[in-house]
């Protein structure tokens, strides 16, 4: 027997810029007639009202179309030749009578030539299903990084996410800019960046001016960035602060790699408020003292006062989960070197109107009760 894979189903509708009613109709023709056998039978099957620019736009950038043309940036380029061939053929539809021009087309069996171009790179296709989606489904423009950053001490979102960074801590983090947002206010200029790594998004805070204007070329969408980040933590949550950002490849260039993975986090003793009259440009440094001294008592807990469990079984609430859980099991999977006979086998239980679906996955995690703590903390997540 085979081993069972396993794989996200995104819908259609959820595609930016692709109206749900829209691919109800396309899934129904198919569901009827069959599957499309190229880009023109799609044209010739879908009434014209439902391909505009945008929707065949983001089918090809989303890879939609994958089946039936390998060239996605070719279907991309070519939708005012996709839209005749639809509204010709609708016309014909239309038509009782047979004309010299049908005769000869439906004789020739001639279709219209899509624009000859070369495919998006691998980097630019992940770039365009960012756009169709908002996030990176597939792969992600760092999978190729992940050793190297590991080795250089980048810390990932799951740190974030799982509230395990203390107010004060530097960090070293790296990613893709997603959004890029620029804002003016009263105390200056700032941005927020919305930051993608392979195990989630983040956002981070610039306050400082200069800085914003030294990077204005990196911090653009879609550029990969090592930053180095201040951590503040309150009873609102996380913000993070940035205090350096260059270019990914800069970074790992200029950067000596370690032998082995480790997170570079500098903790600091207490926090160094500002007075009013610092410029804002100061306010935005450095806060803190780096503190050599720093116990971190929190982590004196020893392995024997850590309950491990055999099995886990995780309900998912809503799509989001999925990629919560990605995040947080990507950091629990158990290594040659992590492996000390323990181990957590995980169920993920989907809720559907008609029945649950339950999903055994196939590889060996490792779960305490303290990560059993984090995920019941999550509000789109059971656990039994």
């Amino acid at each position: 027997m085979s081993e069972q894979k396993y794989a996200i189903r995104f819908g259609l509708g959820a595609i930016k810029a692709v109206g749900i009613s829209a691919m109800e109709k396309v899934c129904n023709n198919r569901d009827i007639n069959g599957e499309f056998k190229d880009i023109f039978d799609f044209a010739k099957r879908i009434d014209p009202k439902n391909i505009n620019k945008k929707s065949i736009e983001a089918l090809s950038k989303s890879g939609a179309f994958d089946k039936i043309s390998a060239n996605r940036k070719q279907i991309f380029e070519s939708f005012d030749i996709i839209s005749s061939y639809s509204s010709w053929q609708a016309d014909e539809a239309n038509n009782n009578q047979m004309n010299f021009f049908n005769d000869l087309f439906s004789e020739s069996k001639s279709l219209p030539t899509l624009k000859n171009t070369n495919d998006w790179s691998k980097e630019e296709k992940l770039q365009k299903e960012f756009e169709a989606f908002g996030f990176f489904l597939n792969e992600h423009p760092l999978d190729d990084f992940i050793d190297k950053l590991k080795k250089r001490g980048i810390i990932f979102s799951p740190k974030i996410e799982m509230q395990e960074l203390d107010d004060g801590d530097i960090v070293k983090m790296a990613g893709v800019v997603a959004t890029s947002k620029h804002r003016s206010g009263p105390k200056g200029r700032f941005a927020y960046l919305t930051i993608s790594d392979p195990f989630g998004i983040y956002e981070i805070m610039i306050f400082d001016e200069n800085l914003i204007g030294n990077s204005r070329d990196i911090i653009n969408e879609g550029n990969a960035v090592w930053l180095e980040c201040l951590v503040r933590r309150d009873d609102g949550g996380i913000r993070i602060m940035c205090r350096d950002i260059k270019a990914l490849q800069e970074f790992i260039d200029k950067t000596p790699e370690s032998k082995e993975y480790f997170e570079d986090i500098k903790k600091q003793s207490k926090r160094k408020y500002f007075e009013k009259n610092i410029s804002r440009e100061k306010r935005s440094a450095e806060v803190d003292e780096v503190s050599k001294d720093y116990n971190d008592t929190k982590n004196i807990n020893t392995k024997n006062k850590i309950e491990n469990f055999k099995e886990v079984r995780i309900i998912l609430k809503n799509r989001e989960a999925i990629y919560f859980i990605k995040s947080f099991l990507s950091n629990k999977i158990i290594t040659k070197e992590s492996d000390d006979g323990y181990s957590t086998k995980v169920f993920l239980i989907s809720k559907n109107s008609k029945e649950d679906s339950i999903i055994e996955l196939t590889s060996l995690y490792k779960i305490s009760s303290l990560d059993l703590q984090k995920l019941k903390d999550n509000d789109m997540i059971d656990v039994l």
